[in-house]
């Protein structure tokens, strides 16, 4: 009976000092696996900052050629780094004629607005022809581009283009119709007139046809600048008094969203 736990025995212990001969060999640094092409990340935290505060309202902000609308959004932590994830116009139709025209600034010294461009070239946004009537929303993928939010704020910058690379603007025409309303003012209708490269030939359309960009209520001071021509300067959009009247400053909408560490 003893002769068959010798070789149990036996093995076990042969079995143990190879192990602990092995331990005992290992240097510390074989220890310490080192992998280059691994990198380990904290959780992002995302969140959207904006000039929509709690509604729309029924006015809106026609965008046709060389109209130009400047909004501002602030840093929601100047000690902090953001990167822009993507960038919300909201429109109040859909459009069919002119082009958007859209670039990032942070802010400028002295008397300038405007600081440089954060990327390179600005963006252009045809008539969207393909998507459906009810979308009514630009929305730009900013993830590409690695772009970080300026900790003194950005300007967002949307100027109206003509329909056509070639095309320049020339003037805007109104034209009463024959139809009359109820009350029995006449209606009138505004065109935007434009030339096609070296053709003479003038192309009317109607204003309706450009963008129309929506407006949300900011009290007396609003954060967005309008320049209606561009030999005009910059307003500032503000509260008015008409008459016995007070019109409140109203914002143009954008919906900036950002990216940050946790």
């Amino acid at each position: 009976m003893p002769q068959l736990f010798i070789p149990t025995l036996l093995g076990s212990l042969l079995l143990c000092s190879a192990t602990t001969s092995a331990q005992q060999s290992w240097p510390d640094s074989a220890r310490i696996v080192a992998l280059p092409d691994v990198a380990v990340y904290g959780s992002l935290h995302a969140q959207t900052i904006g000039t929509f505060h709690g509604k729309y309202i029924a006015g809106v902000r026609p965008l046709t050629p060389g109209v130009r609308c400047v909004v501002w959004l602030p840093s929601p932590d100047s000690g902090k780094t953001y990167t822009l994830n993507s960038l919300t116009i909201p429109l109040h139709c859909r459009y069919t004629a002119g082009r958007v025209q859209i670039s990032l600034h942070g802010r400028g010294r002295g008397a300038e607005l405007l600081g440089p461009a954060l990327a390179a070239r600005p963006l252009i946004i045809t008539p969207p022809d393909s998507i459906p009537k009810r979308r009514t929303q630009l929305r730009l993928n900013l993830r590409t581009q690695q772009l970080q939010l300026p900790a003194g704020g950005i300007y967002v910058v949307i100027e109206g283009l003509p329909t056509q690379a070639n095309e320049s603007f020339v003037r805007y025409q109104s034209i009463q119709r024959r139809k009359t309303k109820k009350d029995g003012t006449t209606v009138v209708k505004p065109y935007v007139l434009t030339r096609r490269g070296t053709d003479t030939t003038t192309v009317w359309t109607l204003q309706d046809d450009f963008p129309k960009l929506r407006q949300s209520p900011a009290g007396y001071v609003s954060n967005t600048w309008m320049r209606w021509a561009p030999h005009f300067p910059y307003k500032r959009e503000s509260a008015q008094t008409f008459g016995r009247h007070s019109v409140q400053a109203f914002d143009t909408v954008v919906l900036l969203e950002l990216e940050s560490p946790q």
